[in-house]
C-alpha cells in the first residue's frame, strides 16, 4: 500500500491522533470522531480500508507498529495496554460505523460517540 492510497490513514494519523490530541480533543474516540464527522464517507472507508490493509498484511505487533510509525502516529495505545493489532481493529471497526460504541478510549470505559 503506497501513494495516495495512505494519505487518508496518514490524515488521520497527523491532524487528528497527533501529540496534541489529548489537549485538542480530550480522548482518542474524540478525536477519530471528529476525523469521522469532518471526512467525507468515502475518505472514512477507505481510511478504514487501509488499516484493514495494515492488519492484513503486517507481520505480526512489530509489523503493525512500524507501519503505523511510518504514517506519523503520535499516539502510543500500547502504552494504554493495547496490542496494536487489537488497537488497529478497533480503529477500523469505528471508522466503518462511527455512530456505534467504541473502546478506543480502553482501558477507560466504553465511550458512546453519539453526536
Amino acid at each position: 500500500m503506497t501513494g495516495p492510497r495512505r494519505s487518508q490513514l496518514r490524515t488521520l494519523f497527523a491532524a487528528y491522533l497527533n501529540q496534541d490530541f489529548v489537549d485538542d480533543y480530550g480522548s482518542p474516540s474524540k478525536a477519530v470522531g471528529a476525523y469521522c464527522r469532518t471526512a467525507s464517507d468515502e475518505h472514512r472507508m477507505t481510511t478504514a480500508q487501509e488499516v484493514h490493509e495494515i492488519l492484513r498484511t503486517a507481520d505480526g505487533e512489530d509489523g503493525a507498529r512500524q507501519a503505523v510509525a511510518a504514517l506519523a502516529l503520535e499516539y502510543h495505545p500500547e502504552a494504554e495496554g493495547w496490542q496494536m493489532r487489537d488497537w488497529l481493529a478497533e480503529l477500523e471497526r469505528f471508522l466503518r460505523d462511527p455512530d456505534g460504541p467504541t473502546r478506543l478510549d480502553w482501558p477507560h470505559e466504553e465511550t458512546d460517540t453519539s453526536r
